[in-house]
Order: C-alpha cells, then structure tokens, then sequence
C-alpha cells in the first residue's frame, strides 16, 4: 500500500453530506484529486425542496454544496463557485427567496441532459472541482421514518423535525433505486472511507438506506472509518450517546462494523458548550463502558481530541450550527492508522 499511495496517492472516500466531505478535504487538500464524495440526495429542505417540488429530481442542494467544497477560489472555478452558491434575494424573487442558484443549474442540466448524474458530471466540469461528486442515487426518492410512537414521517425536513417522537427505523419511499454512476469502483479503488460525521439519520444513514450500498461497503478492502459526532443533533439523536451513535450505524451497515470509530475525548470549554445547548444541542464524551461496548461490536475505537481549535462562536449557516472536527487533527488520526498498513 505504501508504494502504491507514494506513486499515485491516496484514495479517500466519504459518505455523507457537506459536513463529511469537507473534513476530508480539509484534512487532505494535497490529495484533493483522490478524493471521491459520496453525497445523499433526499434532502427536501429551503431551495432544494423548492427545486424538487418543480422539477420531480432528487435533491441537489448536498450536491450543490459539496461541489463548491472541491473548487477553488480563483479564476473560472472561483467564479463559477460564486455563481453555485448565490442565493435569491426576496426583492428579485419572492417565491424563489434565498433559492441557491446552483440548485436551479442543476435542475435544468438535468432537464436537458435528461439523466441527474449526467447532470453532476457536466456541473462538475463547469465549476471546475478537483474531486469527484458521486450521487448516492439517481432515483428521486424521499426519506420515510417510523418514529417510536408508531407515526410514519415522509420527507427528509419531516425526518428531522425537532420535537417529535425518536426515529424507530429509517428507510426510503421508493426503494427501487439506481445508484450513483462510479459509486462501486470508488469504493473499491479506496484506501480509506470515511463515514461522516454529519446528521445521523438525514445525511450518513441516507446513504445506507439504499439498496445495495451496505453490501458495497463491506465488499470493499478500504479500511472504513466512522467519524462519530461531536454533539447530538435536535430532532434526530436527542439523547443519544456516542455508543448509541455507533450502534445505530451499525444496524443500517447490515451489521457489519466499521474498521475503526473516530471518538472525541476533548471535552470543550464552558462557553462554547454553553453556546450550543442554547439550540439543544449536547456535547457527548465517551465513558469507559461505553468504549467496551464500542469495542464488543467488532470495532475499533480511535479516542483522541478531535475538536476545532480557536473557536469564533456559533457560524451563520441555512440550517443548525455544530462544533466541528479540526481537519489537522483528524489527518493525524487517520495518517497514524495507516502506518500500521503501509
């Protein structure tokens, strides 16, 4: 492996939305290239439920998101990354407002080329990103859970919805899916997958509710790596803690642990917890029993400190703020894993 990787570099995997695949190309900006995003496509939140309810498409807001993540900042590419992320101002647009133009690109690429992925493939020429975006499906379809108290939710902004019954089991309305074109070689080709980190049910396990891609993963020789939250997320995993986020995803990998979890031990200071239980969010730190249990499962955890440095207070972002994984710090973590193989 270690010959391969100095000839060709590094190929690296994740699964899940913009909050996986950031990280990882935030860890890795030198393999950049080698980086392969497997992104979910039911969301129906703001735009992107406003462009799916127009067009009948799956979601391209991750996509969207995850595509500017790879491009850089300047020239054709920064432009065209502006361009992805501009957002409807409610003086020009009032049913359109703060509609992200990226969205609306897609859309229409998939209208005129006639098939969703082929649309991501000729967005990601437009744009000018370095990585490869792979929709998870090509199928529009939409999230379905079955909450605790036995009511059936359908869609992915009713999935998450703070202040209902806990989520039971998670699967999807159509389940006759097509998946992502190159989503199998990607994952055979890895070195490294990374799952998450990222909303649990809406983003990870969106992924693994298709058919196919459970199987896929297992299939794979990369080394997976689950990159557990820092935080709970309101609306999905209220209460949970670090063991009960491995266990679930677990239960969705068909039961087959990853390699490795990636644990945080840090635990943040007084204000910035403070900050985040304002929006009901809560820090999880592991106990020693729940790193047994961890490990009972056939996983391996990796407990280290694994959160952002120097933190500026809560970001303005469309949807809930997180505290976030620091990129070098996860980097190591997962260079130190390697050596053992190299």
């Amino acid at each position: 492996m270690k010959e391969r990787i100095k000839s060709k570099g590094l190929n690296l995997v994740s699964i899940g939305s913009i909050s996986a695949a950031s990280l990882v190309i935030n860890s890795f900006p030198e393999y950049k290239k080698n980086i392969t995003a497997i992104v979910p496509t039911t969301d129906t939140g703001s735009s992107t439920g406003i462009i799916r309810e127009k067009f009948n498409l799956p979601a391209p807001g991750d996509i969207r998101a995850v595509l500017t993540a790879f491009a850089g900042d300047k020239g054709n590419s920064g432009l065209w990354k502006k361009i992805f992320e501009y957002r409807l101002k409610p003086q020009q647009f009032k049913e359109l407002s703060n509609l992200a133009l990226g969205n609306l690109i897609l859309a229409v690429l998939t209208e005129i080329l006639g098939d969703f992925g082929q649309a991501v493939k000729k967005a990601t020429n437009l744009i000018g990103a370095q990585g490869k975006v792979i929709p998870v499906t090509i199928t529009n379809t939409h999230l379905q859970a079955e909450l605790e108290n036995g009511r059936i939710v359908v869609g992915e902004k009713y999935v998450r919805q703070m202040g209902k019954s806990p989520i039971k089991k998670l699967y999807l309305t159509n389940s006759a899916v097509k998946l992502g074109e190159g989503l199998e070689p990607a994952l055979q080709k890895a070195d490294i997958i990374i799952i998450g980190p990222g909303c649990l049910f809406t983003s990870i396990i969106a992924c693994l509710v298709v058919p196919g891609v459970p199987d896929l993963l297992a299939q794979s020789p990369a080394k997976k790596v689950f990159c557990c939250n820092l935080t709970t997320t309101p609306g999905q995993t209220d209460g949970f803690s670090v063991y009960d986020h491995v266990s679930t995803l677990i239960y969705y990998l068909g039961h087959h642990p990853p390699d490795y979890v990636l644990i945080n031990r840090k635990k943040p200071r007084p204000e910035v917890i403070k900050a985040y239980e304002e929006d009901n969010l809560q820090i999880i730190l592991p106990t020693s029993k729940e790193i047994k249990k961890i490990k009972a499962t056939g996983t391996t955890p990796l407990v280290a400190d694994l959160i952002e440095e120097n933190w500026m207070g809560k970001r303005k972002l469309h949807k809930l703020d997180s505290i976030r994984h620091d990129p070098k710090k996860v980097r190591h973590a997962l260079i130190s894993l390697l050596s053992k193989y190299a």
